[in-house]
């Protein structure tokens, strides 16, 4: 026997399957426990490891060596409701929640005669491809007399990606002049993305021998790994114990071969049934493998820090990047991956931080509050060859964008070790579709960054 799918199952499949985003546009992950207790806002004083990442420029403050090492536990939940405001509303949450390895870096000051000269190199994940959606179970319609409306299966979505980007560093930064520094990274970058989707139909009225009918796709993307390369530069006055910083940033996007491996049954076949009397019968998947080439755009920072008072230290920054700007430098054989319209599906972003730090006069401690705003940059139709239609093709309504809220805190275990901690918090929401084929996610992010630094 073979299913039909409702008119709001296929909304979902054309959602998660043929108009995925592009993982490797957006997702930002945080970068440094103590960048991220200020909000990020790190371009204009970055003077730890990270700014290899923020702004290589920073480097040139540092006096002392620098061991580092990060840790970072993700939890993301996406509450989802289906005909929102209509008779047949329903909702499902999903979460999906880690903990991966974030950082690792050595910073080593070369003593000179006049002047610094600081090398630095490490690890950091970037880039967080962390996402879930349990589409809400579509529920059996029946008349007055009790009747079945259509169909007698419910049925139940579920979308999983997990992932990240990461790079590995090496940077230096010297002083042009006293109050000058210019600084370069140069990274491998590289990661991988595995997305999976489950579509489950159920028989709720006993109608068939079958009772459970399970559909499965895994996409498996290897973002092959390529060089990317940061170039910064920084005032600061005065030189020694600066008041006031100001950094700019030029970050060149990177270009990856993307080799995916997808896994799915055979047309018509699904990848099990499971019969009233426990029976399950399985089809192995059949697999392709093809690549494709993305190239991502240039990326600017400008951010200024300054201390209005000896203990206390403010900061702001904001990252622009021309996301429209992207394209395809290669044809994808298969044609599953390449069809974005990324001027069309896409918006240019702008992301703003904001962050203070007071070093409390009476303790070993620094205490951090932030914020940034980080705007969702796809804006739709899913399906960049049909004009956009408002129930069948729509654009992403971002009902409230995505905000994040940060407190951080760094406590001093004698005189060299530093240990260090960060939580963000932010949440999104989001529609497509009108009426019954309405689809919301209200989505929540929780980050906890842990870290150590060794100065000597």
């Amino acid at each position: 026997m073979r299913h039909f799918r409702t008119p709001l199952a296929l909304l979902v499949l054309a959602t998660a399957a043929a108009g995925q985003e592009e993982r490797a546009i957006d997702n930002f992950a945080g970068v440094g426990v103590r960048a991220m207790g200020m909000g990020g806002a790190f371009a204009g004083l970055a003077d730890d490891f990270t700014a290899v990442y923020w702004n290589p420029a920073g480097l040139a403050q540092m006096r002392q060596r620098e061991i580092s090492v990060a840790f970072l536990r993700n939890a993301r939940q996406n509450r989802a409701v289906t005909g929102f405001g209509t008779p047949i509303e329903s909702s499902a949450i999903a979460d999906v929640s880690n903990t991966r390895f974030g950082s690792l870096g050595f910073v080593y000051p070369v003593p000179v005669y006049r002047g610094s000269l600081v090398l630095a190199a490490g690890f950091n994940r970037v880039k967080d491809f962390d996402w879930a959606l349990d589409y809400p179970l579509v529920p059996v319609v029946r008349d007055a007399d009790g009747a079945v409306l259509g169909d007698s299966l419910a049925y139940d979505d579920s979308f999983r990606h997990e992932g990240e980007l990461a790079i590995t560093s090496v940077a230096g930064a010297i002083d042009v002049s006293p109050s000058v520094s210019v600084g370069a990274t140069l990274s491998l970058i590289g990661g991988e993305d595995e997305w999976t989707s489950e579509f489950v139909s159920i028989d709720t009225e006993d109608f068939f021998y079958e009772k459970r009918f399970t559909e499965r796709e895994v996409f498996v993307d290897d973002y092959g790994t390529t060089w990317t390369a940061t170039l910064g530069a920084m005032v600061r006055t005065p030189r020694d114990d600066p008041r006031l910083r100001l950094g700019v940033t030029m970050a060149t996007g990177s270009s990856h071969k993307v080799s995916y491996t997808w896994r799915a049954p055979p047309q018509p076949h699904f990848s099990s049934i499971e019969s009233d009397n426990g029976d399950l019968v399985e089809t192995p998947s059949e697999e392709f493998k093809s690549s494709y080439r993305i190239a991502l755009p240039l990326s600017f920072g400008l951010g200024v820090s300054g201390r209005p008072v000896p203990q206390v230290t403010l900061a702001a920054s904001v990252h622009a990047t021309e996301w429209t700007q992207t394209e395809y430098t290669d044809d994808d054989p298969f044609e599953l991956r390449t069809d974005t319209s990324f001027e069309d599906q896409y918006a240019d972003v702008l992301r703003w931080h904001l962050g203070a730090e007071w070093q409390v006069p009476w303790a070993a401690v620094d205490l951090r509050a932030g914020y940034y705003s980080d705007p969702l940059p796809f804006v739709g139709p899913r399906d960049p060859t049909r004009a956009p239609d408002p129930v069948q093709n729509p654009l992403i309504r971002v009902l409230r964008d995505r905000r994040f809220y940060t407190l951080g805190a760094g406590i001093a275990v004698e005189e060299a070790v530093c240990i260090e901690l960060a939580y963000t918090r932010g949440n999104y929401e989001q529609a497509e579709g009108r009426n019954e084929l309405e689809l919301r996610e209200d989505v929540d992010v929780n980050r906890v960054f842990m870290g150590v630094r060794y100065q000597f």
